[in-house]
C-alpha cells in the first residue's frame, strides 16, 4: 500500500478511466447495431452474436485467470490486456464479415474479464480499509462516465462519420490507457506467494453469501436494463432517444451516490449489505408504475441509478475484504458471476419479458433481490462474527 496520498488519488483516477474505457466500449455496441448490420450485410441476429461473444470472453477469463491474477502485478497484467484490447478492437473496425466481429468481440471480451478483477483488486490494495469504500466508489464512478458519455458518444459518432471510427476512437483510448496505468507506482499491489484456488475464497467468513448476493444484484440488474429501453419505446410511442435518456439519467444518478461513500466507510459493508439489496429491490417494485409517465420515466432511473451504486460499492468493499492473497481470486469469481448474469437476464428473461410484460421482470427482480437480503440479513452478520 502506498504511503503517499497523491499517488493514491491520482492511481484511483487512473484506475477509473480504465473502467470507463471499458464501460464504454462493452456498451457502444448496441447504438451502432443498425448500422454496422447494414455495414456487413448481417442481420442484427448474427451482429448480437458479437455481444454474446463478448460476455463469454469476460466470463471465461475471470474464471481463469482469477487463482493466477494475485501472482501477477495487476498494473502490468491490466496494461498488457489493453494492449490485446486495442489490437481487437481494431479488428472489430475493420471487419468485412460479421464473424470477424464476433471474434473480435470475444478477445476485446477476454481482455476486460482480465482489467476488471485487476482494477477493482488493485484499488482495494491502494486503499487503506477505513477508505475503501471510497476508494472502490471512486473506481466504478468510470461505470457512469460510460452510461453517460459512452452510448451517445458512440450514437453521435456512428451518425455523423462512421460506425468504424467509434472503434478508431476506443482502440486509441486503450493505446492511452497503456500509457497511462504505468504510472501507477509497482509498489502498490500486493502479490500472492502462490495460486489462490476458489475454495480458499469460498472459505473466508461471508464469501458465499457475498457472490450470492452479487448474483441477485447482477441477474436483477441485466433482465430489467435489457429490456426497459423497448419497453418505454412502445409504451410511449418515442424514437431510439427515450432509451439512451433513460441510461443517461441512471448513470447521473450512478454517479451521484459517490458523495456518500464516506457514510458507507464509517457503516462498513457487513452492516450495510441487506439493507442495500432491499433497496435495489424496491426500486423493481417502483419502476413499472415510474414507465407510466413520460417525467417519471425520465426521473426515476436516477434513483435506481442511487440505489445500485450503492449496492454495487457495498458488494464490491466487501469482496475486495478478502484477505489479500486471496483477493484477486475473488474479485475475479465477481467478474465472473457477473458475466454469467448477463448472459442469463437476457435469456430467461427475454421469454419472459415477450409473454408476460416487462412488469413480470420487474417484479421478479424484486423477488429476487429480497430474498437474497433476507438470507444475507439472517446469516451475514452471524458468519462475520463467529470468524473474529
Amino acid at each position: 500500500m502506498t504511503d503517499h496520498p497523491l499517488n493514491e488519488s491520482t492511481s484511483l483516477t487512473i484506475l477509473m478511466a480504465g473502467i470507463a474505457a471499458v464501460g464504454i466500449q462493452a456498451l457502444m455496441l448496441s447504438p451502432l447495431l443498425p448500422d454496422i448490420a447494414a455495414d456487413l450485410q448481417a442481420t442484427p441476429r448474427e451482429i448480437g452474436f458479437a455481444t454474446g461473444a463478448y460476455g463469454l470472453g469476460v466470463a471465461t477469463a475471470a474464471l481463469l485467470a482469477a487463482p493466477k491474477l494475485g501472482q501477477w502485478r495487476k498494473a502490468a497484467a491490466i496494461r498488457i490486456a489493453f494492449v490485446v484490447m486495442a489490437l481487437s478492437l481494431g479488428l472489430c473496425g475493420l471487419a468485412w464479415d460479421w464473424r470477424v466481429l464476433v471474434v473480435g468481440q470475444a478477445v476485446t471480451g477476454l481482455c476486460a474479464g482480465i482489467i476488471l478483477p485487476a482494477t477493482y483488486g488493485l484499488a482495494a490494495d491502494l486503499s487503506a480499509p477505513e477508505r475503501r469504500s471510497r476508494a472502490i466508489g471512486k473506481v466504478i464512478f468510470g461505470w457512469s462516465v460510460a452510461m453517460v458519455a459512452g452510448i451517445p458518444l458512440a450514437a453521435f459518432l456512428s451518425d455523423f462519420i462512421e460506425w468504424r471510427s467509434t472503434f478508431a476512437l476506443m482502440t486509441a483510448i486503450c493505446c492511452l490507457m497503456v500509457l497511462v496505468i504505468g504510472l501507477i507506482p509497482r509498489s502498490s499491489a500486493i502479490l500472492a506467494s502462490e495460486r489462490v484456488p476458489y475454495s480458499r475464497v469460498l472459505q473466508v467468513p461471508g464469501m458465499i453469501l457475498g457472490f450470492v448476493a452479487t448474483f441477485a444484484y447482477m441477474i436483477g440488474f441485466y433482465q430489467t436494463y435489457t429490456f426497459i429501453g423497448d419497453h418505454v419505446r412502445h409504451l410511449h410511442d418515442k424514437g431510439a432517444w427515450l432509451g439512451g435518456a433513460v441510461a443517461c439519467s441512471y448513470g447521473i444518478g450512478f454517479g451521484a451516490a459517490i458523495l456518500g461513500n464516506a457514510w458507507l466507510d464509517r457503516m462498513g459493508p457487513v452492516r450495510l449489505m441487506a439493507l442495500s439489496l432491499f433497496w435495489v429491490g424496491a426500486n423493481y417494485l417502483i419502476l413499472p408504475t415510474a414507465t407510466l409517465a413520460m417525467w417519471s420515466t425520465l426521473a426515476f432511473p436516477f434513483f435506481w441509478g442511487l440505489a445500485n451504486h450503492f449496492c454495487m460499492n457495498v458488494l464490491v468493499s466487501f469482496i475486495g475484504s478478502a484477505p489479500p492473497a486471496a483477493r484477486s481470486t475473488a474479485m475475479g469469481l465477481f467478474s465472473f458471476i457477473t458475466y454469467v448474469a448477463v448472459g442469463l437476464g437476457g435469456a430467461v428473461f427475454g421469454t419472459v419479458y415477450v409473454q408476460f410484460g416487462f412488469a413480470a421482470v420487474s417484479y421478479a427482480a424484486t423477488a429476487m433481490l429480497w430474498i437474497a437480503a433476507a438470507i444475507v440479513g439472517l446469516l451475514l452478520k452471524r458468519q462475520v462474527a463467529v470468524a473474529a
